[in-house]
């Protein structure tokens, strides 16, 4: 059952604009199952945040009532979160692997591919939680989204630009799209405006709501290997997603983020480019967007047991 007034809502950010999606994305799900009211604490200023945290713990709240839930994603988040719980209530939820033993949480979302074992408050989520914008899609409309140098995959200008054309050159009549991120090399930035038939749209120059407007209206989204978060932002957008294959950095290794992908191309979500090029006639399996999934899960299991009570 899903409470009658709002939830209360305390995220904890750590700056990390992949960490925030993340926990946005949480949110937008549970808004859709519930009105809620959200306040948000930045861990990066240890004074500021003592200082807010202070006058939020105080008796009463101020103007800011006590937390139904903590959210956070990022280590620094944790004790935060946890001393929080503790003066104020709520229940503490993170969505990663925590670095402190995993019985202090109340819910905890980990992707699959991290190998935690999911038993008792952890649930293993398909990739990251994200959020979701769907829209009337336009079959002459279609991304590259490019990342760039990582841990995990050996990252190639000339790999990548080759891969790009042959995309491009298949489908002259579509409109591509081509979009980079904070980790795309400068010197491989200068030549995304080179191909034809494709426009090429700088992270730095576009509004913060860009990416996920396109993303909502095309049909086919092609996306670096290395590029986790957008990899599930254009399948949670029910995109048909190919994958720019990137050699692994160290093959005789296993990677968290190799895995997922291996898991997401064995489920046929997605088509890799070192097997076709070609998206148009690639027919994926549904894709259940994790952050209404996740929603329902957190609504489930914490606040039906508290609801019940409240009503009896």
């Amino acid at each position: 059952m899903i409470p009658e007034r709002p939830i209360v809502v305390w995220r904890f950010l750590d700056g990390k604009p992949g960490h925030e999606k993340q926990s946005l994305g949480l949110l937008q799900g549970l808004s859709e199952l519930a009105t809620i009211e959200a306040f948000e604490f930045d861990t990066r200023f240890p004074a500021l945040l003592r200082r807010q945290l202070k006058r939020a713990s105080r008796s009463g709240g101020g103007d800011m009532p006590g937390p139904d839930l903590l959210i956070g994603i990022g280590h620094q988040t944790h004790l935060p979160m946890l001393a929080s719980r503790a003066i104020r209530g709520g229940k503490a939820v993170v969505l990663m692997k925590p670095s402190l033993p995993h019985q202090l949480f109340d819910l905890i979302f980990v992707p699959q591919h991290d190998r935690f074992r999911a038993t008792g408050n952890v649930v293993a989520t398909h990739g990251v939680i994200c959020p979701t914008t769907i829209d009337v899609k336009d079959p002459q409309e279609a991304l590259i989204l490019v990342g760039g140098t990582n841990k995990t995959f050996a990252w190639s200008n000339e790999g990548v630009a080759a891969d790009i054309e042959r995309i491009i050159g298949r489908h002259p009549e579509t409109q591509w799209l081509i979009c980079d991120s904070r980790r795309t090399p400068a010197g491989f930035r200068a030549a995304l405006s080179d191909f034809e038939n494709a426009t090429y749209f700088a992270w730095q120059d576009t509004p913060g709501d860009f990416l996920a407007a396109k993303m909502a209206k095309a049909e086919r989204a092609w996306v670096t290997s290395d590029s986790v978060s957008m990899l599930y932002e254009a399948l949670s957008a029910e995109a048909r997603v190919g994958v720019i294959d990137l050699p692994l950095i160290n093959s005789g290794k296993s990677y968290k983020h190799s895995r997922g992908i291996a898991q997401l191309k064995r489920d046929g979500l997605v088509l890799s480019s070192d097997e076709a090029i070609d998206l148009e006639h690639f027919d994926p399996a549904p894709f259940v967007a994790e952050n209404r999934r996740c929603a329902k899960i957190l609504i489930e299991r914490l606040f039906s047991a508290a609801t019940e009570a409240i009503a009896s």
